[in-house]
């Protein structure tokens, strides 16, 4: 499980210097607040509309095209900002792998195939958001990610509902990580199938946190040192996996569904943070108050 996150993570870290090459940006103004009410509101409205469907038959299909067609569409963008300039006709290589995706996990949606899938769209995520938001706007969606998470895990429990859905539906939204070896999501339905023949973690437990790896390295000034990456990035992705390692001790002590934004969020967070200290960089720049004190 651990390497299908870090893949994520440092996938997306990995694309912010081709991204910010090719001008690739979500928002006009990196460093607006407002930014982080729309992803809100995005996150809430598709978890609603996610979570009626799955309550009709006659919607499962249409879910899964719409799913899959946004897969495809994230995952042509890392494809169109990495392409060498010899290659002919560049601007249909792009949208020629997205179909090609969709199409394996419309035909074969078995759990490599998911976790292969979910490890692109999700470094894809992972560096457009980072090129596009500055810390303060990313820490403060971690803060409200976090929270949310705990709530619809704990308080309302929708987040089981969704889960199941995306699992009978093979959605490539959760990494799947069989502890059996005769397990196969194709005979799963739904989370009850699962028992204990494969663990699950959601995409968004690696691109919230990735986020702000990535951001620091496409909006603080700090010197690199060690792989053009600098002290806070490295502190992020440091405390990127001591929040996974966090995480996975409260899975065996306490064997149920757990909101796992808290630990990786918190990690990340508090990594960044002691990163930008070693580096000199005050917290206030760090956090992005800067301009607002």
């Amino acid at each position: 499980m651990f390497l299908l996150y870090a893949l994520t993570v440092l996938g997306g870290v990995a694309l912010i210097g081709p991204y910010r090459a090719a001008g690739v940006r979500a928002f006009e103004d990196p460093t607006a607040l407002s930014n982080v009410a729309l992803i809100v509101a995005e996150v809430l409205v598709a978890t609603l509309l996610l979570l009626l469907a799955f309550r009709s038959d006659r919607a499962e299909g249409v879910v899964r095209l719409v799913v899959l067609g946004a897969v495809a569409v994230l995952v042509q963008s890392p494809v169109g900002v990495l392409l060498p300039a010899s290659v002919p006709a560049p601007g249909l290589v792009g949208p020629a792998v997205g179909a090609a995706v969709a199409g394996v996990l419309w035909v074969y949606p078995e759990w490599y195939v998911i976790d292969a899938a979910a490890v692109g769209f999700g470094a894809a995520a992972v560096g457009l958001f980072g090129v596009s938001l500055s810390p303060l706007p990313v820490v403060a969606l971690l803060v409200v990610m976090a929270v949310y998470d705990v709530y619809s895990v704990y308080v309302s429990e929708h987040m089981q509902s969704l889960g199941g859905g995306v699992v009978g539906l093979k959605l490539p939204m959760v990494f799947v990580v069989p502890v059996d070896r005769e397990f196969s999501l194709l005979a799963v339905d739904d989370l009850a199938d699962l028992s204990e023949g494969a663990m699950l973690l959601g995409v968004g437990d690696a691109v919230f946190p990735g986020m702000l790896a990535a951001s620091a390295l496409a909006f603080l000034d700090a010197p690199a040192v060690v792989a053009g990456l600098s002290l806070p990035v490295l502190g992020a992705l440091a405390g990127a996996a001591v929040g996974f390692v966090a995480l996975e001790v409260l899975l065996f002590a306490v064997r149920r569904t757990h909101a796992g934004l808290p630990a990786l969020n918190g990690g990340v967070l508090a990594g960044y943070l002691a990163g930008s200290l070693a580096a000199g960089v005050p917290l206030v720049e760090a956090l992005g108050l800067a301009p607002y004190l």
